[in-house]
């Protein structure tokens, strides 16, 4: 059976391991070709939740090779390093629910 796993920092992991999403934590700027290795090695992920500023540094091959086999499904994610205020949060969250189901959701207190 195919699992998730989130590569993301430190400062957000805490919310995917409260979900029960296995969570593998890196640096910010780290090159984390060498764990998508890994991981293509051993299989068992399904999908992989990627912060999405860790691609950029992600060596070409290894992504090629992971679209052909097209497994595990690679998601970039992008979560907000730090909450400024409730208005900019119920914003972002408002903006994640209109691309998961298409209609703008008004945020009620």
């Amino acid at each position: 059976m195919s699992k998730l796993l989130v590569i993301t920092y430190p400062d957000t992991s805490l919310g995917f391991n409260l979900a029960g999403v296995e969570v593998k934590e890196v640096q910010e700027g780290e090159d984390i070709t060498a764990v998508l290795n890994d991981i293509v090695k051993t299989g068992g992920y399904g999908l992989l939740a990627i912060e999405e500023k860790l691609l950029t540094k992600v060596d070409e091959g290894i992504l090629k090779r992971i679209r052909k086999t097209g497994i595990p499904v690679i998601v970039p994610i992008n979560t907000p390093k730090s909450w400024h205020s409730e208005v900019e949060m119920e914003s972002y969250i408002a903006r994640l629910i209109r691309r998961a189901i298409g209609y703008q959701v008004k945020i009620k207190r």
